[in-house]
Protein backbone atom coordinates (compact mmCIF):
# COMPACT_ATOMS: atom_id res chain seq x y z
CA UNK A 1 0.00 0.00 0.00
CA UNK A 2 1.08 3.56 -0.68
CA UNK A 3 2.05 5.75 2.25
CA UNK A 4 -0.07 8.84 2.87
CA UNK A 5 2.55 10.96 1.12
CA UNK A 6 2.92 8.65 -1.87
CA UNK A 7 -0.85 8.55 -2.36
CA UNK A 8 -0.45 11.92 -4.05
CA UNK A 9 1.81 10.47 -6.74
CA UNK A 10 -0.14 9.10 -9.68
CA UNK A 11 -0.23 8.92 -13.45
CA UNK A 12 -2.03 11.48 -15.59
CA UNK A 13 -4.62 8.82 -16.35
CA UNK A 14 -5.29 8.28 -12.64
CA UNK A 15 -5.41 12.00 -11.84
CA UNK A 16 -7.88 12.78 -14.61
CA UNK A 17 -10.08 9.79 -13.80
CA UNK A 18 -10.17 10.71 -10.12
CA UNK A 19 -10.63 14.47 -10.21
CA UNK A 20 -12.06 15.56 -13.58
CA UNK A 21 -15.62 14.70 -14.59
CA UNK A 22 -17.99 15.95 -17.31
CA UNK A 23 -18.90 19.55 -16.46
CA UNK A 24 -15.96 20.15 -14.09
CA UNK A 25 -14.98 23.80 -13.62
CA UNK A 26 -11.24 23.66 -14.28
CA UNK A 27 -8.52 26.33 -14.37
CA UNK A 28 -5.33 25.61 -16.32
CA UNK A 29 -2.06 27.27 -15.35
CA UNK A 30 0.93 28.43 -17.31
CA UNK A 31 1.08 31.59 -19.38
CA UNK A 32 0.98 31.90 -23.18
CA UNK A 33 3.58 29.33 -24.36
CA UNK A 34 5.17 28.77 -20.95
CA UNK A 35 4.62 25.72 -18.71
CA UNK A 36 1.18 24.82 -20.01
CA UNK A 37 -0.05 21.58 -18.35
CA UNK A 38 -0.41 19.66 -21.58
CA UNK A 39 -0.03 16.14 -20.15
CA UNK A 40 -3.23 16.41 -18.12
CA UNK A 41 -5.02 18.19 -20.96
CA UNK A 42 -4.05 15.47 -23.43
CA UNK A 43 -5.31 12.83 -21.03
CA UNK A 44 -8.65 14.64 -20.83
CA UNK A 45 -8.83 14.33 -24.62
CA UNK A 46 -8.01 10.61 -24.46
CA UNK A 47 -10.73 10.01 -21.90
CA UNK A 48 -13.17 12.21 -23.83
CA UNK A 49 -14.33 14.20 -20.80
CA UNK A 50 -16.53 16.99 -22.11
CA UNK A 51 -19.02 19.68 -21.12
CA UNK A 52 -16.11 21.40 -19.33
CA UNK A 53 -16.27 24.86 -17.80
CA UNK A 54 -12.75 26.11 -18.57
CA UNK A 55 -11.14 29.13 -16.92
CA UNK A 56 -7.89 30.61 -18.22
CA UNK A 57 -5.66 33.68 -17.99
CA UNK A 58 -3.36 34.20 -20.95
CA UNK A 59 -2.68 31.85 -23.83
CA UNK A 60 -4.83 29.18 -25.42
CA UNK A 61 -2.63 26.17 -26.13
CA UNK A 62 -4.40 23.84 -23.69
CA UNK A 63 -7.79 25.33 -24.42
CA UNK A 64 -7.35 25.23 -28.20
CA UNK A 65 -6.83 21.49 -27.98
CA UNK A 66 -9.87 20.96 -25.75
CA UNK A 67 -11.98 23.17 -27.99
CA UNK A 68 -10.76 21.35 -31.08
CA UNK A 69 -11.75 18.06 -29.49
CA UNK A 70 -15.20 19.48 -28.71
CA UNK A 71 -14.84 19.26 -24.93
CA UNK A 72 -15.48 22.87 -23.78
CA UNK A 73 -19.02 24.03 -22.99
CA UNK A 74 -18.37 27.28 -21.11
CA UNK A 75 -15.28 29.47 -21.24
CA UNK A 76 -14.03 32.23 -18.95
CA UNK A 77 -11.05 33.92 -20.54
CA UNK A 78 -8.84 36.96 -21.05
CA UNK A 79 -7.16 36.24 -24.39
CA UNK A 80 -7.77 33.95 -27.37
CA UNK A 81 -4.52 34.23 -29.33
CA UNK A 82 -2.35 31.19 -30.02
CA UNK A 83 0.80 33.31 -29.81
CA UNK A 84 2.78 33.46 -33.06
CA UNK A 85 0.77 30.64 -34.59
CA UNK A 86 -2.64 32.31 -34.88
CA UNK A 87 -3.83 35.82 -33.94
CA UNK A 88 -7.02 34.12 -32.75
CA UNK A 89 -6.87 30.41 -31.94
CA UNK A 90 -8.84 28.76 -34.72
CA UNK A 91 -10.71 25.98 -32.89
CA UNK A 92 -11.64 28.41 -30.10
CA UNK A 93 -12.99 30.90 -32.62
CA UNK A 94 -14.79 28.16 -34.53
CA UNK A 95 -16.36 26.80 -31.35
CA UNK A 96 -17.62 30.23 -30.31
CA UNK A 97 -18.96 31.11 -33.76
CA UNK A 98 -20.65 27.74 -34.27
CA UNK A 99 -22.02 27.60 -30.74
CA UNK A 100 -20.56 24.38 -29.41
CA UNK A 101 -18.70 26.58 -26.94
CA UNK A 102 -22.01 27.86 -25.64
CA UNK A 103 -20.96 30.72 -23.37
CA UNK A 104 -17.86 32.94 -23.20
CA UNK A 105 -17.20 35.42 -20.38
CA UNK A 106 -14.41 37.96 -20.73
CA UNK A 107 -12.16 39.72 -18.23
CA UNK A 108 -8.89 41.61 -18.69
CA UNK A 109 -5.65 39.93 -17.64
CA UNK A 110 -5.39 42.27 -14.69
CA UNK A 111 -8.94 41.95 -13.39
CA UNK A 112 -8.68 38.18 -13.79
CA UNK A 113 -5.45 38.20 -11.78
CA UNK A 114 -7.22 40.16 -9.06
CA UNK A 115 -9.96 37.54 -9.04
CA UNK A 116 -7.34 34.86 -8.36
CA UNK A 117 -6.00 36.91 -5.44
CA UNK A 118 -9.48 37.13 -3.95
CA UNK A 119 -9.89 33.39 -4.36
CA UNK A 120 -6.47 32.67 -2.88
CA UNK A 121 -7.02 34.74 0.25
CA UNK A 122 -10.70 33.92 0.75
CA UNK A 123 -11.72 37.53 0.21
CA UNK A 124 -15.18 38.57 -1.05
CA UNK A 125 -13.67 40.73 -3.82
CA UNK A 126 -10.58 42.58 -4.97
CA UNK A 127 -10.36 46.15 -6.29
CA UNK A 128 -8.90 47.21 -9.62
CA UNK A 129 -9.31 50.10 -12.04
CA UNK A 130 -7.96 48.99 -15.41
CA UNK A 131 -11.27 47.78 -16.89
CA UNK A 132 -13.11 51.04 -16.22
CA UNK A 133 -14.08 52.64 -19.51
CA UNK A 134 -13.63 49.43 -21.50
CA UNK A 135 -16.33 47.40 -23.25
CA UNK A 136 -15.64 44.47 -20.92
CA UNK A 137 -18.08 45.94 -18.42
CA UNK A 138 -20.83 46.17 -21.03
CA UNK A 139 -21.16 42.41 -21.49
CA UNK A 140 -22.31 39.78 -19.01
CA UNK A 141 -22.75 36.51 -20.87
CA UNK A 142 -23.30 34.36 -17.79
CA UNK A 143 -25.81 36.85 -16.41
CA UNK A 144 -27.73 36.94 -19.68
CA UNK A 145 -27.88 33.13 -19.61
CA UNK A 146 -29.44 33.23 -16.13
CA UNK A 147 -26.46 31.67 -14.37
CA UNK A 148 -25.88 34.44 -11.83
CA UNK A 149 -27.63 34.96 -8.52
CA UNK A 150 -29.47 32.47 -6.32
CA UNK A 151 -32.15 29.88 -6.92
CA UNK A 152 -35.45 29.44 -5.06
CA UNK A 153 -33.62 27.60 -2.27
CA UNK A 154 -31.22 30.48 -1.72
CA UNK A 155 -28.25 28.61 -3.21
CA UNK A 156 -26.00 30.12 -5.87
CA UNK A 157 -27.25 29.00 -9.27
CA UNK A 158 -23.77 27.77 -10.18
CA UNK A 159 -21.07 27.27 -7.52
CA UNK A 160 -18.35 28.64 -9.82
CA UNK A 161 -20.22 31.68 -11.14
CA UNK A 162 -20.49 34.72 -8.85
CA UNK A 163 -23.83 36.57 -8.55
CA UNK A 164 -22.35 39.59 -10.34
CA UNK A 165 -19.59 39.95 -12.90
CA UNK A 166 -18.34 43.11 -11.16
CA UNK A 167 -19.42 46.07 -9.08
CA UNK A 168 -18.34 49.71 -9.48
CA UNK A 169 -18.24 51.87 -6.37
CA UNK A 170 -17.07 55.33 -5.41
CA UNK A 171 -13.61 55.25 -3.88
CA UNK A 172 -14.31 55.49 -0.12
CA UNK A 173 -10.87 57.08 0.34
CA UNK A 174 -11.52 59.80 -2.26
CA UNK A 175 -8.50 59.03 -4.42
CA UNK A 176 -6.02 59.15 -1.53
CA UNK A 177 -4.01 56.23 -2.92
CA UNK A 178 -3.53 57.65 -6.40
CA UNK A 179 -0.07 58.79 -7.47
CA UNK A 180 1.68 61.20 -7.77
CA UNK A 181 1.32 63.09 -4.51
CA UNK A 182 3.46 65.73 -2.82
CA UNK A 183 6.06 63.19 -1.71
CA UNK A 184 5.99 61.42 -5.10
CA UNK A 185 5.91 64.29 -7.56
CA UNK A 186 6.29 63.94 -11.29
CA UNK A 187 4.57 61.96 -14.00
CA UNK A 188 1.80 59.44 -13.37
CA UNK A 189 4.06 56.39 -13.18
CA UNK A 190 1.33 53.79 -12.71
CA UNK A 191 -1.50 55.26 -14.80
CA UNK A 192 -4.04 54.97 -12.00
CA UNK A 193 -4.40 58.69 -11.43
CA UNK A 194 -4.72 59.51 -15.10
CA UNK A 195 -7.20 56.70 -15.77
CA UNK A 196 -9.21 57.34 -12.64
CA UNK A 197 -9.72 61.01 -13.33
CA UNK A 198 -10.21 60.59 -17.06
CA UNK A 199 -12.91 57.96 -16.67
CA UNK A 200 -14.04 58.52 -13.11
CA UNK A 201 -14.64 62.23 -13.47
CA UNK A 202 -15.84 62.57 -17.04
CA UNK A 203 -17.95 59.40 -17.17
CA UNK A 204 -19.03 59.14 -13.56
CA UNK A 205 -22.74 58.98 -14.43
CA UNK A 206 -22.07 55.80 -16.37
CA UNK A 207 -21.32 53.92 -13.17
CA UNK A 208 -22.61 55.43 -9.94
CA UNK A 209 -24.11 58.76 -10.97
CA UNK A 210 -21.77 60.65 -8.68
CA UNK A 211 -18.62 62.54 -9.54
CA UNK A 212 -15.37 61.19 -8.14
CA UNK A 213 -12.85 58.40 -8.39
CA UNK A 214 -14.34 55.01 -9.17
CA UNK A 215 -13.14 51.55 -8.15
CA UNK A 216 -14.02 48.29 -9.85
CA UNK A 217 -14.63 45.31 -7.56
CA UNK A 218 -14.24 41.84 -9.05
CA UNK A 219 -15.39 38.59 -7.40
CA UNK A 220 -13.10 35.70 -6.42
CA UNK A 221 -12.21 32.92 -8.81
CA UNK A 222 -13.33 29.59 -7.30
CA UNK A 223 -12.80 26.67 -9.71
CA UNK A 224 -13.24 23.06 -8.69
CA UNK A 225 -9.86 21.95 -10.07
CA UNK A 226 -6.62 23.79 -10.86
CA UNK A 227 -3.86 22.22 -12.95
CA UNK A 228 -0.31 23.56 -13.30
CA UNK A 229 3.06 22.37 -14.64
CA UNK A 230 6.18 22.85 -12.50
CA UNK A 231 9.82 21.92 -12.84
CA UNK A 232 10.17 20.08 -9.53
CA UNK A 233 7.79 18.73 -6.92
CA UNK A 234 8.90 16.96 -3.75
CA UNK A 235 7.32 13.64 -2.88
CA UNK A 236 5.33 15.38 -0.15
CA UNK A 237 3.88 17.88 -2.64
CA UNK A 238 6.07 20.97 -2.15
CA UNK A 239 6.21 22.82 -5.48
CA UNK A 240 9.05 24.78 -7.05
CA UNK A 241 8.47 26.80 -10.22
CA UNK A 242 11.46 28.26 -12.04
CA UNK A 243 11.37 31.26 -14.34
CA UNK A 244 8.26 33.33 -14.98
CA UNK A 245 5.57 32.28 -12.51
CA UNK A 246 2.64 34.04 -14.18
CA UNK A 247 -0.75 33.42 -12.54
CA UNK A 248 0.08 29.94 -11.29
CA UNK A 249 0.65 30.37 -7.55
CA UNK A 250 -2.39 32.55 -6.89
CA UNK A 251 -4.57 30.51 -9.22
CA UNK A 252 -3.43 27.23 -7.66
CA UNK A 253 -4.72 28.27 -4.27
CA UNK A 254 -8.16 29.28 -5.55
CA UNK A 255 -9.55 25.85 -6.25
CA UNK A 256 -10.72 22.90 -4.23
CA UNK A 257 -8.33 20.43 -5.93
CA UNK A 258 -4.78 21.08 -7.18
CA UNK A 259 -3.10 18.79 -9.70
CA UNK A 260 0.58 19.46 -10.35
CA UNK A 261 2.34 17.81 -13.26
CA UNK A 262 6.12 18.16 -13.19
CA UNK A 263 9.36 17.36 -14.93
CA UNK A 264 10.77 15.62 -11.89
CA UNK A 265 9.74 14.36 -8.46
CA UNK A 266 12.52 14.90 -5.93
CA UNK A 267 13.24 14.27 -2.23
CA UNK A 268 11.83 16.94 0.13
CA UNK A 269 15.38 17.70 1.33
CA UNK A 270 16.31 18.94 -2.13
CA UNK A 271 13.71 21.71 -2.00
CA UNK A 272 14.15 22.41 1.70
CA UNK A 273 17.78 23.33 1.07
CA UNK A 274 16.61 26.65 -0.40
CA UNK A 275 13.08 26.99 0.96
CA UNK A 276 12.57 30.58 -0.17
CA UNK A 277 12.56 29.36 -3.79
CA UNK A 278 9.48 27.18 -3.20
CA UNK A 279 6.07 28.63 -3.98
CA UNK A 280 3.35 26.15 -3.00
CA UNK A 281 3.23 24.22 0.26
CA UNK A 282 2.72 20.47 0.21
CA UNK A 283 -0.68 20.41 1.92
CA UNK A 284 -2.31 22.29 -0.97
CA UNK A 285 -1.44 19.59 -3.51
CA UNK A 286 -3.80 16.67 -4.15
CA UNK A 287 -2.06 14.96 -7.08
CA UNK A 288 1.52 14.85 -8.37
CA UNK A 289 2.07 13.64 -11.92
CA UNK A 290 5.69 13.20 -12.97
CA UNK A 291 5.88 13.60 -16.73
CA UNK A 292 9.08 14.78 -18.42
CA UNK A 293 8.25 16.92 -21.48
CA UNK A 294 4.67 17.05 -20.23
CA UNK A 295 4.32 20.71 -21.18
CA UNK A 296 5.32 20.15 -24.84
CA UNK A 297 4.98 22.04 -27.18
CA UNK A 298 5.20 24.90 -24.67
CA UNK A 299 8.44 25.80 -22.88
CA UNK A 300 9.69 24.89 -19.41
CA UNK A 301 12.56 27.20 -18.35
CA UNK A 302 15.81 25.37 -17.58
CA UNK A 303 14.45 22.19 -19.18
CA UNK A 304 13.25 22.73 -22.77
CA UNK A 305 12.09 25.45 -25.11
CA UNK A 306 8.85 25.76 -27.05
CA UNK A 307 8.56 24.04 -30.42
CA UNK A 308 7.87 26.71 -33.01
CA UNK A 309 7.60 24.08 -35.75
CA UNK A 310 4.61 22.51 -33.99
CA UNK A 311 2.71 25.82 -33.93
CA UNK A 312 3.58 26.52 -37.55
CA UNK A 313 2.46 23.08 -38.71
CA UNK A 314 -0.72 23.21 -36.65
CA UNK A 315 -1.72 26.54 -38.19
CA UNK A 316 -1.01 25.17 -41.66
CA UNK A 317 -3.17 22.08 -41.12
CA UNK A 318 -6.08 23.58 -39.19
CA UNK A 319 -6.75 27.11 -40.43
CA UNK A 320 -10.07 27.35 -42.34
CA UNK A 321 -10.84 23.65 -41.94
CA UNK A 322 -14.39 22.47 -41.13
CA UNK A 323 -15.13 21.30 -37.62
CA UNK A 324 -15.04 17.63 -38.67
CA UNK A 325 -11.44 18.02 -39.86
CA UNK A 326 -10.45 19.81 -36.65
CA UNK A 327 -11.97 17.04 -34.53
CA UNK A 328 -10.26 14.42 -36.68
CA UNK A 329 -6.89 16.14 -36.26
CA UNK A 330 -7.05 16.07 -32.45
CA UNK A 331 -8.35 12.53 -32.39
CA UNK A 332 -5.45 11.37 -34.55
CA UNK A 333 -2.85 13.59 -32.87
CA UNK A 334 -3.80 12.81 -29.25
CA UNK A 335 -6.91 10.68 -28.89
CA UNK A 336 -5.44 7.58 -30.49
CA UNK A 337 -2.34 7.54 -28.28
CA UNK A 338 -2.51 5.33 -25.20
CA UNK A 339 -0.74 7.63 -22.74
CA UNK A 340 1.71 10.53 -22.58
CA UNK A 341 4.83 8.53 -23.38
CA UNK A 342 3.06 6.98 -26.35
CA UNK A 343 2.21 10.49 -27.55
CA UNK A 344 5.75 11.79 -27.08
CA UNK A 345 7.33 8.82 -28.85
CA UNK A 346 4.90 8.53 -31.76
CA UNK A 347 3.77 12.10 -32.43
CA UNK A 348 6.89 14.06 -31.48
CA UNK A 349 9.93 11.79 -31.26
CA UNK A 350 12.83 11.77 -28.84
CA UNK A 351 15.17 13.46 -31.30
CA UNK A 352 12.85 16.46 -31.57
CA UNK A 353 12.32 16.63 -27.81
CA UNK A 354 16.02 16.56 -27.00
CA UNK A 355 16.72 19.21 -29.64
CA UNK A 356 14.57 21.56 -27.54
CA UNK A 357 16.68 21.17 -24.39
CA UNK A 358 17.75 24.50 -22.93
CA UNK A 359 21.32 25.78 -22.74
CA UNK A 360 22.43 26.15 -19.09
CA UNK A 361 23.89 29.61 -19.63
CA UNK A 362 20.63 30.96 -21.11
CA UNK A 363 17.84 28.87 -19.49
CA UNK A 364 16.36 28.55 -23.00
CA UNK A 365 17.73 27.46 -26.39
CA UNK A 366 18.93 30.42 -28.51
CA UNK A 367 19.57 28.19 -31.53
CA UNK A 368 15.90 27.43 -32.18
CA UNK A 369 13.47 29.09 -34.56
CA UNK A 370 11.33 31.77 -32.95
CA UNK A 371 7.96 33.30 -33.72
CA UNK A 372 9.75 36.57 -34.40
CA UNK A 373 11.83 34.87 -37.08
CA UNK A 374 8.91 33.15 -38.75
Amino acid sequence: MKSDINKKIMTAKEAVRRFIKPGTHIAFGGFTILRRPMAIAREIVRQGIGELFVTMNGGTLVEEMLAGAGLIKWLETTYLGLEGGMPVAYAMRQGIEMGYIELVEDYSNWSFAQRTLAGKYGLPFMPCMGDLGSDILNYDTFGKAGLRGRDENGEFIHPGIPPKKYEVIDDPFEGFGLRPRRFNAGEDTCGNRTNAYRDGKIKSDKYTGREGVKVLLVPPLLPEVCVIHAQRVAVDGTVRIEGLIGPDVDQSLCGRILIVECERICPPEELRAVPEHNQIAAHFVHAIVEQPFGAYPSAVPNYYDYDYSWFRQYAKEINHQPVEKVRQFWQEHVGKTTDEWDYLYKRVGMEKLFSLRTKPEYHYNPELDRFSKG
